[in-house]
């Protein structure tokens, strides 16, 4: 980041139309249609779009927009300038400019980015303030999944284009959580594809969810993954919110709740999956974590 005396911001350029783009602005009428459906008027997209090798791009807003800008850029590099301070967007990371905040950003003279971007809005972006007005990497590794996201984008732009009926909206504008969680849950979004992360919080939640069925102590967790059990702990919750155990305790009584949902099972039987040798101690985790006890939580479920 640095302050806008520190470098030069072009006076005009080019708004839009690149050779090679791609890009969908939904009408007041269609953005109506969007506000009066309550499946996904709080958090919608009004305009979307891609910019290859976007030489000469500048846009300036004095006053902001009622949208957020995602801006996730592929390739080259370009600047974004909020309250006098400008920040550089390179090749895989992404900036989010959060609506009413006045701006202005523009392409690289020397290596022009390419750009996916997309004004979204709704009361849902209110919780997204963390990742707003700042330059957030997103590391290109085997792992990556870099073409998964790309592909998203280009998934929700061919349904725009394909026409705005009330189908495609809805499928565009739901498919609009599963982007952005993209962006802001990396980890995840590696991890739910058998990706598995070194970061040692995730290596202790996924050895947590092979051994669901057995008694851990912070002592096994943290020996698996090589740490202190102090040092582990407090990674653990400046991540998670929570201490290990907490959080093992946790996975487990999700697993009774399926357990007792979807199998003909008794108590005891599901505590002893679980690795309780005791199923009045089981009960009393149980319904200390839930709020219910298994007998009851049986009842209101097959009812």
């Amino acid at each position: 980041m640095k302050n806008l005396n520190e470098i030069s911001e072009p006076q005009t350029g080019k708004k839009d139309n690149f050779y090679g783009d791609r890009s969908v602005v939904l009408s007041n009428k269609q953005l109506e249609m969007v506000l009066n459906n309550p499946l996904i008027s709080d958090l919608y997209i009004t305009d979307m779009g891609f910019y290859p090798n976007a030489r000469n791009h500048y846009r300036k807003r004095k006053k902001g927009i009622n949208q957020n800008i995602l801006i996730y850029c592929v390739g080259g590099s370009g600047t974004v300038n909020i309250k006098d301070q400008v920040y550089q967007v390179t090749s895989d990371s992404y900036f989010i400019i959060p609506t009413g905040e006045p701006h202005s950003y523009w392409a690289s003279e020397e290596s022009p980015w390419s750009i996916y971007w997309v004004h979204f809005a709704g009361s849902k972006t209110q919780y997204f303030g963390r990742f707003c007005c700042q330059v957030i990497p997103i590391s290109r590794t085997s792992n990556a999944r870099i073409d998964d996201r790309i592909n998203k984008f280009n998934e929700l732009l061919t349904a725009l284009e394909m026409g705005f009926s009330k189908e495609n909206i809805e499928f565009v504008n739901l498919c609009l959580n599963n982007l952005l969680a993209s962006f802001f849950y990396v980890d995840t979004f590696r991890s739910v594809k058998g990706i598995q992360s070194s970061d040692p919080v995730d290596l202790s939640i996924f050895y947590m969810q092979q051994n669901v069925n057995k008694c851990l102590k912070i002592e096994d967790i943290a020996a698996h993954v090589k740490l202190s059990e102090s040092h582990l702990s407090k990674l653990f919750r400046n991540k998670t919110g929570s201490s290990p155990i907490d959080y093992f305790i946790n996975l487990k009584m999700q697993e009774a709740i399926r357990l007792l949902t979807n199998k003909s099972l008794r108590i005891k039987e599901v505590a002893f999956k679980l690795g309780y040798s005791d199923q009045y101690y089981f009960t009393r985790i149980f319904t200390k974590q839930i709020g219910t006890s298994p007998a009851s939580f049986i009842k209101t479920s097959r009812r």
